[in-house]
């Protein structure tokens, strides 16, 4: 049975790097980066910038809760795409110093999440498996998504393989 630390850390880095390249080709595009950075699906959803901001924070959690890393303190204050490439870049440096070891034996250990209204209790596997990888796809995908729908052009192969290339 594969581990915790390679079904989830090796997943988030690189989906993370594709983020990266999507928001590398969103600069180059011409198109007004304040307009791409606070893009919405619609009203009551997260613009661009809080997209990104979730997708890190998951990874870095993950690695936290489930992992034993030291804690990854940020300030959530980027306004810019330059701003959330620097994010992801930290983000992909803390996710490489984690140590795999920290992972071994957590499959059954209890993950709290204490959400504003209410409390959700995991196991290590379950939270990776149910809440972190799944959360963070969903706001990878929405943060392709707006890009798309503002006229980047990016397609399926830039959000699969963009920045990490294909195996």
């Amino acid at each position: 049975m594969p581990s915790l630390y390679s079904v989830s850390v090796p997943i988030f880095v690189r989906g993370l790097k594709n983020l990266d390249h999507l928001l590398a080709k969103a600069i180059d595009c011409g198109i007004d980066a304040q307009s791409l950075a606070e893009a919405r699906l619609i009203e009551d959803m997260q613009p661009l910038t809080r997209q990104v901001q979730i997708a890190c924070d998951t990874a870095k959690f993950a690695a936290m809760r489930v992992g034993n890393a030291p804690a990854l303190p940020m300030a959530d204050d980027e306004t810019t795409l330059a701003e959330l490439r620097a994010r992801i870049a930290k983000t992909v440096a803390y996710l490489e110093s984690v140590d795999p070891a920290g992972f071994d034996g957590r499959e059954d250990a209890e993950v709290i999440l204490k959400l504003p209204k209410t409390e959700l209790t995991f196991t290590g596997a379950s939270y990776i498996t149910d809440f972190a990888l799944p959360n963070f796809f969903f706001h990878v995908t929405t943060a392709y998504a707006l890009l798309r729908m503002k006229g980047v052009g990016i397609g399926k192969m830039d959000y699969l393989a963009g920045g990490v290339g294909v195996a």
